[in-house]
C-alpha cells in the first residue's frame, strides 16, 4: 500500500525527533526517482531515502546501499549546491496531506543564513520532490509540470508553491465525530471519502475492529457497534496527538500491508511482525520491490536481445521451410533429364519444348519438357540433373540448419526464463555476461585500470533436504553448466525437467544412497524452478552426473542424458 495522510503523520513524528538538528554532507541520486540525504547527526549518520517512484513513493531512513552514477543528475547537483551543507531545523506536514516539509538552514555565498524546504509530495504518478526558498518561490523540481502535463497546478522554477487542490473532506480532529448510521454505504468507503488522510486500509481497519468484518454498511451497525466505531476513531486520534506508535507489517508468505499500527482485518492466518522504528518497517516492506523494480530495469537490454533474436531466427526457420518446400519440388528435376536422356533420340537442339512419353509410370503417359534451345538434348538433360543436385544439395542443408536453429531459440526460451527468475542486479549481470559469450550482445568495455576477472565461480544457491542431503540449485545456464559439469561429482543425482527449460539441480549423494524423500524434494525444486513450475504435474528426468554429456559448441545449460528416470510432481 502506498503512504496515507495518517501514516505520513506517524513517519514525520519519527523523522523529526530523530534527524531535526542534523547536518547534511552528502546528496546523491541512485536513480532517476530517488534522492538520498547523507545526514549527521549527534549520535549517527544517517541515510534519508526520498522516493518518487509511483510504485513506492515514501520518505525514510535506509540502511541499503545504493550504486550511484558517475555523473550525477542535474537535480542531484542543485541540490547539492543549494543544501550541502546545511542543517535540518524542522520535519513538518501540513495537515494531513500525503506531504512532507523538510526546512534547512543554509548559508548564502554572502554567509547570510536562509531557509529552505525540500518537500516530499507522496500522491502516486503524481509524486514529486520540490526545492523552495523561504518565501515559498519555487527553484526547482524533480519532475516539472507546466499546462501540458496539469491544467490545475504548475510546479515550474520561479513561480509559488501551491498545495495540491484540496479534496471535500473533512480535518480529523477527534472532535463532535458524527456518523451518518442511516446511511446504506458501505462505512469503510464511507470514513475514507469523509476525513483528510484516511485510506482504504485505515478505514476497514476501524470497521473491523467494530463489527468483526469489513465490507459492514452504515445502517447495518448496531448500538454497541456504533459505539465501538466512535471509540475507535478517538483511540486512532490519541494515538495521532500522543505520538504512540507499533509499526508493522502484516503478511501471508509476502509482504500484505505495512502501517503505524497493527492491523488485524486480515485474520489469524496472517502473520503481525512489529518494528521499533517506522522507517524500518516502510524499508523492510519495499526491500524486496525495490530490488526487483531495479532488476527490471537492468534487464531491459538483455529483455530486447533477447527478443530481437528470438524474432530473427523465427522469421529465418520459416524462409527455411519455404525453401524446403521449394527443394522437394525441384525433385522432379531428375525425372525431367531421365525423360530426356530415355528419348534423346526424338530430341533437336534449337526446341524449345517437347512431349514425351514416361514409360516409368503405369499406364504410361505424356508428359511436357521445356527445353533450353540453345542446348543440345544431352546438355539439357544435364542442366536438369545440375538443378538437381543443387536441390539435394541444399535440401541436406537446410534439414541441419533448421533443427540447429530450433535448439537455438529453445536455449533463448531458457534464457528468458533465468531472466524472469533473476532477483538481483549480481544475476542480471551473470545472463547478460552469458549472452555477451554467445554473441547475443555486445560485451561492455572494460574500464581503464581494472584488472583481469578471476576465472568464474558463481556462489550456487544450496538448501538441505529434509535426510541432510544438501541439493543445489543453478539460478542461470552459467550456473547450469559450472555446477553439472564442474562442481558436481560423477556419483551426485541431477535433475531437469523434461521438455521444459530449466535449472539444473543437483543432489549431493557424497557417496551416500539418497533416499526417496530426498529425490522427490529435488525434483519439486527442478520443477518450481522452470517454466513449467506454474502449477500441473510437471515431468522431471533424473540421472547420475556420470550420465551427463555436453555436446561441441553447444550453447551454455544445455546438456545430453542417457540413462534416466521420471519423476512426476503435483504442483
Amino acid at each position: 500500500m502506498a503512504l496515507d495522510g495518517l501514516a505520513v503523520h506517524a513517519l514525520v513524528s519519527e523523522l523529526s525527533a530523530s534527524l531535526t538538528g542534523g547536518k547534511v554532507d552528502k546528496i546523491f541520486q541512485p536513480e532517476r526517482d530517488k534522492i538520498i540525504l547523507n545526514i549527521r547527526t549527534q549520535s549517527k549518520n544517517v541515510k534519508l531515502l526520498m522516493s518518487v517512484n509511483p510504485q513506492g513513493a515514501r520518505v525514510n531512513v535506509t540502511e541499503n546501499s545504493y550504486e550511484n552514477p558517475i555523473v550525477a543528475p542535474n537535480f542531484c547537483m542543485l541540490l547539492r549546491k543549494h543544501l550541502q551543507p546545511s542543517r535540518l531545523v524542522s520535519v513538518s506536514q501540513p495537515g494531513f496531506e500525503r506531504i512532507t516539509v523538510f526546512t534547512f538552514e543554509c548559508q548564502t555565498e554572502l554567509l547570510d543564513v536562509v531557509k529552505k524546504n525540500l518537500i516530499v509530495e507522496i500522491m502516486g504518478h503524481f509524486s514529486n520532490i520540490i526545492l523552495t526558498d523561504e518565501n515559498d518561490i519555487i527553484i526547482d523540481a524533480l519532475r516539472q509540470v507546466d499546462y501540458t502535463t496539469s491544467s490545475k497546478r504548475r510546479v515550474l522554477p520561479s513561480l509559488p508553491y501551491e498545495l495540491p487542490p484540496k479534496q471535500d473532506k473533512e480535518e480529523f480532529d477527534g472532535r463532535g465525530l458524527s456518523i451518518d448510521f442511516t446511511s446504506d454505504a458501505r462505512a469503510d468507503k464511507y470514513l475514507t471519502d469523509k476525513y483528510i488522510g484516511f485510506s482504504p486500509l485505515i478505514s476497514r481497519e476501524l470497521v473491523y475492529f467494530a463489527t468483526g468484518q469489513t465490507d459492514t454498511c452504515l445502517d447495518c451497525f448496531t448500538q454497541p457497534q456504533r459505539e465501538k466505531l466512535l471509540f475507535a476513531l478517538k483511540l486512532l486520534k490519541e494515538e495521532l496527538d500522543s505520538n504512540r506508535y507499533s509499526p508493522c507489517i502484516v503478511s501471508d508468505g509476502k509482504p500484505l500491508e505495512f502501517y503505524f499500527r497493527p492491523i488485524k482485518q486480515y485474520g489469524v492466518k496472517s502473520l503481525i511482525k512489529e518494528y521499533p522504528a517506522f522507517s524500518e518497517a516502510i524499508e523492510d516492506f519495499y526491500k524486496e520491490k525495490d530490488e526487483q523494480e531495479h532488476v527490471k530495469r537492468l534487464s531491459g537490454d538483455i529483455l530486447k536481445a533477447i527478443t530481437n533474436a528470438q524474432s530473427r531466427i523465427s522469421k529465418k526457420i520459416e524462409a527455411q521451410r519455404a525453401d524446403i518446400a521449394e527443394c522437394e519440388k525441384a525433385m522432379r528435376f531428375k525425372d525431367m533429364g531421365d525423360l530426356i536422356t530415355a528419348n534423346i533420340y526424338l530430341l533437336k537442339q534449337g526446341m524449345d519444348s517437347a512431349i514425351l512419353t514416361d514409360y516409368t509410370k503405369d499406364p504410361p503417359s505424356e508428359t511436357s519438357v521445356e527445353l533450353d534451345k540453345s542446348l543440345s538434348p544431352a546438355k539439357n538433360a544435364q542442366r536438369y540433373y545440375k538443378k538437381y543436385k543443387k536441390a539435394v544439395t541444399a535440401l541436406e542443408i537446410l534439414n541441419r540448419q533448421i533443427p540447429e536453429s530450433e535448439n537455438e531459440l529453445i536455449y533463448l526460451d531458457s534464457v528468458f526464463e533465468e531472466l524472469v527468475r533473476a532477483k538481483s542486479a549480481a544475476d542480471v549481470d551473470e545472463i547478460r555476461s552469458e549472452l555477451s559469450d554467445s554473441g547475443y550482445m555486445k560485451r561492455s568495455p572494460a574500464k581503464k585500470g581494472t584488472k583481469k576477472p578471476k576465472a568464474y565461480a558463481p556462489k550456487i544457491q544450496s538448501v538441505v533436504s529434509a535426510d541432510g542431503f544438501t541439493v543445489y540449485i543453478g539460478k542461470n545456464n552459467l550456473q547450469n553448466d559450472y555446477l553439472t559439469l564442474r562442481m558436481a561429482d560423477k556419483r551426485d543425482i541431477w535433475f531437469h525437467t523434461k521438455e521444459y527449460p530449466g535449472s539444473h539441480v543437483v543432489v549431493s549423494a557424497n557417496g551416500m544412497h539418497v533416499p526417496d524423500t530426498t529425490l522427490n524434494e529435488a525434483a519439486t525444486l527442478a520443477a518450481k524452478n522452470s517454466k513449467a513450475g506454474t502449477g500441473g504435474t510437471v515431468a522431471v528426468d533424473y540421472t547420475e552426473i556420470k550420465n551427463i554429456k555436453k555436446q561441441p559448441g553447444a550453447k551454455p545449460g544445455m546438456v545430453i542424458y542417457t540413462s534416466y528416470k521420471t519423476a512426476y510432481i503435483k504442483l
